[in-house]
């Protein structure tokens, strides 16, 4: 018996624009045609879908909901918790949904409170700093760091704030792209240390059952060594990119990438799915990047290609966080629940009162 799933999305259309608008602004946000493609899954699954697009009025929508369970890809609007909004909203109402909680949400789009976890676990993963403006710089004696540093907006996904020009090679470089983050988007930048080595990402389903999908390797297109790609915004809009997957890598090596990815989604208690970052050191040692607990579902997005190498096809992988999501929350026994309390109340109405003589 399939579920009324809503789901929860934000429309690029929709993105508020302003005056100082950058060209990455709706990066997090989704086509149409992506939200229609998710949708058209789950009915294939035998699911009937209510769309809930994040407009003004989401809070009153959500608190008359009707649904099993919330297929939540939503991003939300400003501030660093922006992805924690709509699962908090949620969570207040009893209304189960697909993913990680508020809190981990949260943390996970602040990079240095992510890092510091991921550190405390004891996971390899660059040296870093977070200044909130250019005058901070001076605290950290910027002429005696080690270069090349890589600087990127702190609370930022989608490889927003990211250019090619984030790989800065002397003080003067770091100084630029400090005060053009902070400036720009309006937010600390995090400053830290680059690795040479190859680029990974691993997509991650499950709970206490966790399946890796497939590792894939993120290469330049053009004869590039290394050390010198960056992948990020340009290289994405200029197909300066290629991919992987499965990565050509040894088995020594590949179960050297899982474990940092695993460990680190354990560290971070992300539930359901997120994709993981991972980068080679100067050692060839995999050192944990970033991770992304609300991972893109387009056509474009690694996610859904890791999880079809694997042989999963997009509305099976579609299938599989809903069903994930649904036995942690324990979906089909909450309906069996409302189901026998709404045949008690009908009952109730159309009991017979006798007559009292």
């Amino acid at each position: 018996m399939g579920f009324i799933v809503g789901l929860a999305y934000n429309l690029k259309k929709d993105c508020p624009r302003s005056d100082t608008e950058v060209e990455d602004a709706d990066a997090e946000f989704e086509d149409q045609s992506t939200v229609d493609r998710i949708a058209k899954a789950l009915r294939a699954r035998g699911h009937r879908v209510v769309k809930i697009p994040y407009r003004p009025g989401l809070l009153s929508r959500l608190q008359r909901l009707n649904v099993d369970i919330v297929f939540n890809i939503a991003e939300g609007w400003e501030g660093r918790c922006r992805e924690a909004i709509v699962p908090a909203i949620l969570e207040s109402l009893g209304i189960p949904y697909t993913g990680s909680d508020p809190l981990t949400l949260a943390v996970c789009l602040d990079k240095a409170v992510t890092k510091a976890i991921i550190s405390a676990n004891g996971i390899p993963t660059p040296w870093c700093s977070k200044v909130n403006n250019v005058n901070e710089l001076a605290n950290l004696g910027v002429d005696s760091l080690k270069y090349p540093l890589f600087v990127k907006p702190a609370y930022e996904g989608s490889s927003k704030g990211v250019r090619g020009s984030s790989k800065v090679t002397d003080p003067a470089g770091l100084f630029d792209m400090v005060k053009w983050i902070t400036t720009v988007y309006g937010q600390p930048a995090l400053i830290e240390e680059f690795l040479p080595g190859r680029e990974f990402t691993v997509g991650i389903v499950g709970n206490s059952e966790i399946t890796a999908f497939p590792i894939m390797e993120v290469r330049p297109v053009a004869e590039t060594e290394p050390e010198s790609f960056v992948y990020c915004w340009d290289t994405k809009h200029n197909n300066l990119e290629q991919f992987l997957c499965p990565a050509p890598v040894t088995d020594e090596l590949a179960a050297a990438i899982l474990d940092v990815a695993i460990r680190s989604y354990r560290a971070l208690e992300c539930r359901d799915l997120a994709r993981v970052d991972v980068r080679l050191d100067g050692m060839g040692v995999p050192n944990f990047l970033e991770i992304n607990p609300l991972p893109g579902l387009s056509t474009v997005s690694l996610f859904p290609v890791t999880a079809m190498a694997s042989g999963l096809s997009f509305e099976e992988l579609i299938d599989k966080i809903l069903e994930v999501a649904a036995t942690r929350t324990n979906v089909e026994a909450r309906k069996a629940v409302q189901a026998q309390n709404q045949q008690v109340i009908a009952g109730q109405r159309h009991r017979t009162v006798p007559l009292r003589r």
